[in-house]
């Protein structure tokens, strides 16, 4: 069976191998909100072989608090209309999303056929349950749909953000400037933590949401002073998309371990905050890898260390990839208009005329010869 994933961080769900239904529930920024008896159903296919042993599924999700303590909203999952879960607590009193799992068994799917799982909020419920995503996979291929959230994710990796500032002591923000970004690694994940130090002496250090609609940290500008710093998502498209190639760095990569140098993937980033160029860019994905690269002043080499989830440090380093030029145009190329049968024949006449005046030079050269 496909891995199964729903996310609902924008107002049209972002799916994978499946379809989203609702009912008593209304998108609110970066989740959507369901009351007393509200539901979300994902339907998904299941293969005529069916599902050996059970399905895994993976419920991001909190309560709205009520007043000072914690909301009330018990979480019900059932499958094909059969009860899973009911009445379920979700821990963590409404201040941050939980991450929960749950066993399907095998024999409540109908193989061949489409299936429904639904999540919802219990019908006595005193306040909201915000839901953010749903992952469905088989038991023994694990993780295998938040791999597949994450590359669908990074299929849209060019994020730019509205940020502000706000300086020690203050009660206002001010406006900074727009921030775009994109960074890839090898990895097929989005960023969770970012960090980066311009030559001007102004540096920055992020971390974002994991629906990424967000980001929060501190920053400093070229003349010592700190600010608090927030960013809100305002575009997100496709790499290059139209991101200014000259914002973009790509680089060849090693990676250092065991005594020697090891030939590692491409490395991409493209960073515009209005600071550049940078010294030093590191950073965090959502697949837990991280790396930190020093950049020579040229842009042409990064020194640093990388370290993928699960593994430890390594060296990393990386040469800049020069783009071959391009070849040279006749000046009027721009101007010409389609090749004719006309012009084809002129140009044979002329190829024809250029081996006759070579023959006869030859020839004469023969002639002369004593």
């Amino acid at each position: 069976m496909l891995p199964v994933f729903a996310e609902f961080a924008t107002a049209v769900p972002r799916t994978g191998n499946a379809a989203v239904r609702s009912e008593r529930a209304r998108f609110a920024r970066d989740h959507v909100a369901l009351g007393g008896g509200g539901t979300v159903t994902i339907e998904f296919q299941v293969p005529e072989e069916g599902v050996t042993d059970e399905l895994t599924v993976k419920v991001r999700a909190l309560v709205s608090k009520l007043g000072r303590h914690p909301g009330h909203a018990p979480l019900e999952i059932s499958v094909n209309g059969k009860a899973v879960v009911t009445g379920f607590r979700i821990p963590g009193g409404g201040d941050i999303p939980q991450q929960l799992t749950f066993a399907v068994p095998a024999d409540l799917l109908v193989p061949g056929a489409e299936n429904t799982l639904t999540v919802g909020s219990a019908a006595d419920a005193r306040t909201q349950l915000w839901l953010y995503r749903v992952l469905v996979e088989p038991v023994w291929d694990r993780d295998a749909a938040e791999r597949a959230w994450l590359a669908d994710s990074f299929a849209s990796s060019l994020l730019t953000y509205r940020t502000d500032r706000r300086a020690p002591g203050a009660a206002e923000w001010e406006p900074a400037g727009d921030w775009r970004l994109h960074v890839d690694g090898g990895e097929g994940a989005l960023p969770s933590r970012l960090d980066w130090r311009a030559g001007t002496g102004a540096e920055a250090s992020v971390c974002f949401a994991l629906e990424l609609h967000t980001f929060y940290g501190h920053t400093r500008d070229a003349d010592g002073r700190w600010y608090e710093l927030r960013g809100t998502l305002t575009d997100r498209q496709a790499f290059p998309g139209d991101a200014d190639p000259a914002a973009t760095l790509a680089f060849t990569t090693q990676a250092g371990w065991g005594g020697r140098w090891h030939e590692g993937g491409p490395l991409t980033l493209h960073l515009v905050t209005g600071d550049g160029p940078y010294d030093r860019i590191a950073w965090t994905d959502q697949r837990a890898c991280s790396a930190s690269v020093g950049l020579a002043p040229d842009g042409g080499s990064f020194q640093g260390w990388s370290q993928r989830v699960n593994e430890g440090p390594v060296g990393y380093r990386g040469a800049a990839v020069v783009a071959e030029p391009e070849p040279e145009r006749p000046k009027d190329a721009d101007h010409a208009g389609p090749p004719t049968f006309a012009a084809d024949l002129d140009d044979l006449a002329q190829a024809i005329t250029k081996v006759a005046d070579t023959a006869v030079r030859s020839l004469g050269s023969l002639f002369r010869r004593p």
